[in-house]
């Protein structure tokens, strides 16, 4: 596939225009279909109105991503012994809360309590934790307060995932678009600011990244996704754009024309970029997909080099639907990091994706 017009959308982008203005001049509205979901639907599968308690022993622990699980038993070596499968955080976000493996182990006694399975009786979104020998209290949901105070102290801050952590030095900021930048949670415009387009952008990739509930979403859900985002120019003629979600290492041929050879037939596509002025152009196609898709990005940094913005147009030239527009940013936070996604296709999270 060969690109070679400029969509009007993108000589508007490259007249720095802002993304409202961009809508408004191509007479579009944001696609508010449903918002990208995180991993998989916990929400949906859990009641998070309700509340459960239970205390006994660990009894297993899979500290993978897309989230942890563990399992407990109750009343061990009794007629009513009964295990609760559990999972609750990721591995990404609980390492950025300083909630680790190594604080829990077989066989140590605790309390659990959290949202019970709309469809089991032995099933938990864990949201806390209380280690009861230690007498402290892991409290896995970001936007929880400990449950068990005077009991116990709390392991686990959210300060990194609601950007308390920003760099307030300008001079330590970044100067340019190639750093590490992370999801706000709960920030507008940030955490779930993308949503779905309709189905004319499906793609049936001809290979597929990951297997079962470990396979990876189209690339313009995986630029939505809560976890960290790193750009880095590799001095080759390419750019990298990594999102820590399933291991997305996208490769950008910069100053080319887009002549897409249909290597790459994974939900990556084939990338080519150039800058004007200071922002970081992108169009990706997926001919090694047979498909006509188009992405059409462009990556910006502000003016008090705090925050990545990021707009993208999704084109079906083959149908009459006007393109999907959507935006986000990123902010920068001292000492942040990507760190291997490691998805487990775990049968816990059979029927939630």
């Amino acid at each position: 596939m060969v690109v070679t017009t400029k969509p009007i959308y993108l000589s508007l982008i490259e007249n720095q225009i802002n993304m409202k203005n961009l809508i408004l001049a191509l007479g579009l509205s944001l696609v508010l279909v449903t918002s990208v979901s995180a991993h998989h639907n916990w929400a949906a599968a859990y009641d998070v109105n309700g509340d459960i308690e239970i205390e006994g022993v660990v009894s297993e622990i899979v500290w993978r991503n897309p989230h942890v699980i563990m399992y407990f038993t109750v009343d061990q070596g009794t007629p009513n012994e009964k295990i609760y499968s559990t999972e609750s955080n990721s591995v990404a976000a609980l390492a950025r809360m300083d909630v680790t493996q190594d604080l829990v182990a077989v066989g140590t006694k605790v309390r659990v309590a959290g949202y019970p399975s709309r469809t089991k009786d032995d099933d938990i979104f864990m949201n806390h934790l209380l280690l009861q020998d230690e007498q402290r209290e892991i409290v896995f949901l970001r936007t929880a307060e400990p449950r068990w105070p005077e009991e116990s102290t709390r392991i686990g801050s959210a300060d990194y995932a609601h950007g308390l952590n920003a760099q307030e030095d300008f001079s330590e900021r970044p100067t340019s678009i190639f750093s590490v930048w992370t999801t706000i949670f709960d920030g507008e415009g940030s955490h779930r600011a993308m949503r779905f387009p309709s189905d004319v952008y499906n793609i049936d990739y001809a290979e597929q990244r990951g297997t079962g509930n470990c396979v990876s979403k189209d690339v313009w859900g995986q630029m939505g996704s809560p976890y960290p985002m790193q750009i880095v120019d590799n001095n080759d003629g390419t750019i990298t754009v990594h999102i820590e979600e399933h291991d997305t290492i996208r490769t950008v041929h910069m100053n080319i024309d887009h002549d897409d050879p249909g290597t790459v037939k994974n939900n990556l596509g084939y990338s080519t970029g150039r800058f004007v002025g200071d922002t970081l152009l992108m169009t990706t196609t997926f001919e090694g997909s047979n498909s006509p898709i188009q992405i059409h990005e462009s990556f910006t940094l502000s003016n008090d080099h705090n925050h990545l913005n990021y707009s993208q147009v999704l084109v079906n030239p083959e149908s009459d639907e006007l393109p999907t527009v959507n935006a986000k940013w990123w902010e920068f936070q001292p000492n942040s990091y990507l760190q291997p996604y490691d998805c487990i296709d775990h049968p816990q999270f059979d029927g939630q994706l």
